[in-house]
């Protein structure tokens, strides 16, 4: 039995499911990208090299980059070449954001969350 009070994540439309039974799970998969490429591992360490602070250990660099991957590679694809040359100011707004709401276990990032970075607002030159 489904109990919306007990869920963490907000309910989603019930999806009809078998003998007259609902799901709260889309009936469409999501396709995963389970690979990052050598070139978005490089660009995604020269990020956080840029915004990890000089003074601290090795810990924020290792959160950042497990951040931008993980958000990169199961949930939202980010314009990488456009983050490393931007300023370290919106990158880390773009960090922070991601830090709040993205849900590292379930992979998901809120619908009315946006990033200033993501791949659909910016259109990467091949």
């Amino acid at each position: 039995m489904f109990n919306a009070a007990r869920e963490s994540r907000p309910a989603q439309a019930p999806v009809a499911h078998g003998r007259g039974g609902f799901s709260a799970q889309p009936s469409v998969p999501v396709k995963r990208n389970l690979v990052v490429s050598a070139e978005d591992n490089a660009l995604i360490e020269k990020i956080a090299a840029r915004v990890a602070p000089r003074n601290s250990h090795k810990r924020a660099f290792d959160l950042a980059c497990t951040m931008l991957t993980e958000c990169h590679r199961l949930c939202r694809p980010l314009a990488l070449a456009r983050m490393a040359v931007a300023d370290a100011d919106q990158i880390r707004g773009d960090l922070s954001t991601l830090r709040q709401h993205f849900d590292i276990g379930g992979c998901t990032l809120p619908h009315t969350v946006n990033l200033r970075f993501e791949a659909r607002f910016w259109q990467e030159k091949s």
